[in-house]
């Protein structure tokens, strides 16, 4: 069995999505396995191609505003070309985002699903992980549970065995956080402790001072500039 992996995140090989695929592959082994970081966007094209040479196929990527990082977006749009091709390809979608909800996650599941049907693929299923943020930051006690849990998940897959109840519910958590957790995350909030990541970026590029500003708020100018993609 072979599988290609496909790693939808901006950061590439040092973001969560490959440290959730690390754990999916410790399940899964490592075989015939290849794996593409679709920030090379100007690679799309040989990536969607290369689909069509393995058994299986794993989408990896973190929730972006609601919905699925551009790249991700992009690189599905080049996949429409080659339906034909990929009718009834066994592909896996790992979904997962910093928020603790899974709620967060439902409207993209309900786009990969109906990706999958539009495009004729055997679907195995939608794996989402809220909390992701940190994964790869994070001492391996700390994320002992979910590993394993996701390892499973990857034996199962490459078995084509139908995913394991107990630990996809596992990696899910909880839909939606309590009135108690609503109010308890409300008081982090107020504390700043929500913030101290993201301020820590801001401070690391000097933009800390910045973050309120708002350019365009009295004298809105037209862009000029035009949208491009680049290469990394």
């Amino acid at each position: 069995m072979s599988l290609i992996v496909y790693n939808g995140s901006p950061r590439g090989e040092i973001s969560n999505s490959s440290t959730i695929t690390s754990w999916f592959l410790e399940g899964y082994g490592n075989d015939n396995i290849e794996i593409r970081f679709l920030k090379k966007f100007k690679q799309h094209l040989t990536y969607a191609e290369e689909m069509t040479n393995y058994d299986q196929v794993l989408m990896v990527f973190p929730l972006y505003v609601d919905g699925m990082p551009g790249q991700v977006k992009h690189f599905y749009e080049l996949l429409s070309s080659l339906k034909g091709k990929l009718k009834d390809k066994p592909i896996t979608f790992i979904i997962h985002s910093g928020f603790s909800d899974a709620i967060q996650s439902r409207v993209l599941e309900q786009h990969c699903n109906r990706f999958s049907k539009i495009m004729n693929l055997n679907n195995h299923g939608v794996i989402i992980i809220p909390g992701s943020e940190g994964f790869r930051l994070m001492p391996p006690i700390m994320t002992k549970k979910k590993r394993i849990a996701v390892s499973k998940l990857g034996a199962l897959y490459k078995a084509n065995e139908q995913y394991n109840e107990k630990a996809l519910k596992s990696l899910l958590g909880k839909e939606k956080s309590s009135k108690f957790g609503s109010f308890k995350f409300r008081i982090m909030y107020f504390l700043g402790l929500t913030n101290m990541y993201w301020n820590s970026q801001l401070k690391k590029n000097n933009a800390l001072k910045n973050c309120f500003d708002a350019p365009y708020k009295d004298n809105p100018s037209p862009i000029t500039t035009k949208a491009h993609i680049s290469n990394f």
